[in-house]
C-alpha cells in the first residue's frame, strides 16, 4: 500500500486511512471522534474524506497496487468509491488482474476498471507535478535513490528541471494546495505560485489561502489565482488588469489619503505582472466582421 510521501495527510487517502486504523480503539472509537482529533491538521480532514479513505484502503490489494505510480489522490478515492458501490470488491479485483497500468494516469486506470476504454492522449502526457514529487519522495523512502541526481540517473525519462519544479510545487503551503484539490495544478501555474511565494513570503501566501478556505464557494482557477495575488480581473478593486487593443493595461486605484499603497517591491511587481498576464483571459477579435448593408 503506497502512500503519497511528502503530501499533507488530508490529501493522501491511504495515509489517512493508515492513521485512522492505527488509532482506532486507542485514540478514537469511530470516524466522528477521529475527525475531531484531527481538527488541527492542515488542510482540514473532513468526515467525508476520512470515510472515503477508509473504504478505499479496504479494496483488494490487486486494485490498490494499480495506482503505485499514478497515486491515489482525493479525486481518485471518489472515483474508486463509486466503482466499489457499482461493482463490489470481488468484481473489481477480477478486473484489476487484467489491467496494464504501465504509463497510465489514474483516470485511465479508473476507466479500465469501469470497463471503458480510455481515450489515449494526443501527445505523451506529462506526469502532474504533485504526482512526480510524490513518486520522487516514495523512491527516497524506499531507498531506490538518495538524492535528486541519483533519481535522475535511475529514471532516464525524468528531466532535471521538471523534477526540481515538481518538488518546489509540492512544498507550497498545504493551504494553497488544498485550493487546487479538485482541479489540475499544472507546472506553469505551480511555478508561478512558487514565485509568488518567494515574493510575498510563505506565511502571507498561506494566510491568503486560509482566508479563501474560510469562505468556501465555487471558484475558477483564474479566480483563485487572482485572489491569492489580490488582483481583480473584473469589477472594482485596487488593482485591475484589462486589454486595450494590443496592450495589457494595469490600473492602480488608491485613495488620495493613502498613497503608500502604491509602493511595491520589485519582487512583488514581477509576481503581479506574471500572475496577471497568466490569469488574464484575452479574447481574440472575431476573424470575420459583419459588414453593414448599404441602404438601397
Amino acid at each position: 500500500m503506497s502512500t503519497l510521501a511528502g503530501m499533507p495527510i488530508s490529501r493522501d487517502p491511504l495515509a489517512l486511512a493508515n492513521l485512522y486504523n492505527a488509532g482506532l480503539g486507542r485514540n478514537w472509537k469511530n470516524q466522528r471522534e477521529a475527525v475531531a482529533a484531527m481538527a488541527r491538521f492542515t488542510p482540514k480532514v473532513t468526515r467525508e474524506a476520512l470515510n472515503r479513505a477508509v473504504a478505499v484502503a479496504k479494496l483488494p490489494a490487486e486494485v490498490i497496487s494499480l495506482f503505485d505510480v499514478a497515486g491515489i489522490w482525493p479525486e481518485t478515492a471518489r472515483s474508486l468509491v463509486e466503482l466499489l458501490r457499482k461493482y463490489g470488491p470481488t468484481k473489481l479485483q477480477d478486473r484489476a488482474t487484467a489491467v496494464d497500468r504501465t504509463g497510465k494516469s489514474w483516470n485511465e486506470i479508473v476507466d479500465l476498471l469501469d470497463g471503458r476504454e480510455p481515450v489515449p492522449p494526443k501527445r505523451p502526457a506529462k506526469i502532474p507535478p504533485l504526482a512526480l514529487a510524490a513518486e520522487y519522495q516514495r523512491g527516497l523512502a524506499k531507498g531506490r535513490w538518495t538524492s535528486l541526481r541519483a533519481a535522475l540517473d535511475a529514471r532516464k525519462d525524468w528531466k532535471a528541471f521538471r523534477l526540481s519544479q515538481a518538488i518546489a510545487i509540492s512544498n507550497l503551503p498545504p493551504e494553497v494546495l488544498e485550493l487546487f484539490e479538485s482541479r489540475p495544478l499544472t507546472y506553469r501555474l505551480g511555478v508561478t505560485l512558487v514565485q509568488l511565494q518567494k515574493a510575498i513570503g510563505t506565511e502571507e501566501l498561506a494566510a491568503r489561502a486560509t482566508e479563501m478556505l474560510g469562505v468556501p464557494r465555487r471558484r475558477s482557477t483564474d479566480q483563485i489565482v487572482a485572489a491569492l495575488l489580490k488582483v481583480r480581473l473584473k469589477g472594482e478593486g485596487n488593482v485591475r488588469v484589462r486589454r486595450e487593443g494590443s496592450d495589457i493595461v494595469f490600473e492602480f486605484k488608491v485613495p488620495l489619503s493613502e498613497p503608500d499603497q502604491l509602493v511595491f517591491t520589485a519582487e512583488e511587481m514581477a509576481a503581479l505582472i506574471e500572475m496577471s498576464i497568466m490569469t488574464l483571459k484575452v479574447k481574440k477579435p472575431d476573424a470575420k466582421r459583419k459588414t453593414k448593408k448599404k441602404p438601397v
